[in-house]
């Protein structure tokens, strides 16, 4: 019997990566995204996940990134205690 074969995939919705059986209904009917062969070319066994996540636990997509001005301005504030 043949050994499954793994592919790295991305959750358009979540933007994390994992493997998942190339039969797998879900990769065959195109719910999760294909992620490029060349850096992730199909395995025998699966992968580490690769979870979108900041430290915060919000989306790393839908948090903007602070202004340069309000961290030297929070730092300064945080100097005086």
């Amino acid at each position: 019997m043949p050994h499954p074969v793994w592919v790295r995939v991305k959750d358009p919705l979540t933007k994390h990566e994992f493997d998942r059986r190339e039969d797998d209904p879900a990769v065959i009917s195109g719910r999760f995204e294909r992620v490029k062969r060349k850096g992730y070319p199909p395995a025998e066994q699966p992968r580490p996940p690769k979870h979108h996540l900041n430290l915060a636990g919000l989306s790393a997509s839908r948090v903007p990134a602070p202004e340069p001005e309000s961290i030297e301005a929070t730092e300064k504030e945080h100097s005086h205690e």
